[in-house]
């Protein structure tokens, strides 16, 4: 259960300690990686993190980005309904990201912060690294659920350790034939399921999440979508793929970054 009280957790101490120039960099961040999404469809997390870290700690940060990846993807999930068939045939990435976000949460929260930064910046690059090789392979039917199991906890690692799943599961449904709505539905579920497990886990132990903080997750999604609707002009005027391109390099750049401020080179 979340504690709902108006003090404490995660988000709100440490946004009370920054400036108006900072927050304003975290809205700027936001808007930057819901502009993209509208444009190129990556998602919002892959953009926003590495801008982020230089005003949040990494755990504040992926925290923060939560509700924007449940709230852009419920829709898709609900689509065309059949949620509950759809999710039984995705059963072994959806296992394997719940114990996925579960072990790396409880990592994030033991690391030290220059160390969380360093593993999220490698996180970022390997992400926006497979993204931009664009890997195809097919997966014989015998491989579909134990890969399925085995990206899908990956996934989750990367969920919670830097907030971008997607390269990894985007590769499995593609590797195991998901194609089009299919594909959109699948990894909307996976997704949702996910980031609620990244939240429930943040909610306990020693990550100390609560209401407060899922509230303010939620008012970033704002943002977010605002960053969308304004890119949407742009989105029949710019080539997705060299746009793409463009943006996962410079995403390369700042997540090198984070790692070269980390220390720990």
């Amino acid at each position: 259960m979340l504690d709902l009280h108006l003090s404490g957790g995660l988000l709100s101490p440490q946004l009370q300690t920054l400036g108006v120039g900072e927050l304003l960099g975290i809205v700027i961040a936001l808007v930057l990686g819901g502009m993209v999404k509208g444009v190129t469809g990556i998602g919002v997390p892959l953009v926003a993190m590495p801008i982020l870290t230089h005003f949040l700690p990494v755990k504040q940060a992926v925290l923060l980005l939560s509700m924007p990846i449940i709230l852009g993807n419920i829709p898709q999930a609900l689509e065309g309904g059949k949620v509950l068939q759809t999710a039984r045939e995705i059963a072994a990435p959806l296992v394997g990201t719940v114990i996925g976000n579960v072990i790396g949460v409880s990592v994030l929260v033991t690391l030290e912060a220059h160390d969380a930064q360093a593993v999220s910046g490698v996180t970022l690059i390997v992400a926006a690294a497979l993204m931009l090789a664009a890997p195809k392979f097919t997966l014989a039917p015998s491989l579909v659920k134990p890969v399925g199991f085995v990206l899908g906890f990956g996934a989750a690692l990367m969920e919670s350790i830097a907030s971008v799943p997607g390269p990894l599961l985007a590769m499995y449904l593609i590797a195991s034939g998901s194609t089009g709505r299919m594909f959109t539905k699948r990894i909307a579920i996976i997704l949702v399921v996910s980031v609620i497990t990244l939240i429930t886990t943040f909610s306990g132990g020693a990550a100390r999440a609560n209401g407060v903080d899922l509230a303010i997750s939620a008012a970033a999604s704002l943002p977010a979508i605002a960053g969308m609707l304004l890119a949407r002009p742009l989105r029949d005027s710019l080539h997705p793929l060299a746009f793409r391109g463009v943006v996962l390099v410079c995403v390369l750049v700042a997540a090198a970054q984070m790692i070269w401020k980390s220390g720990v080179l």
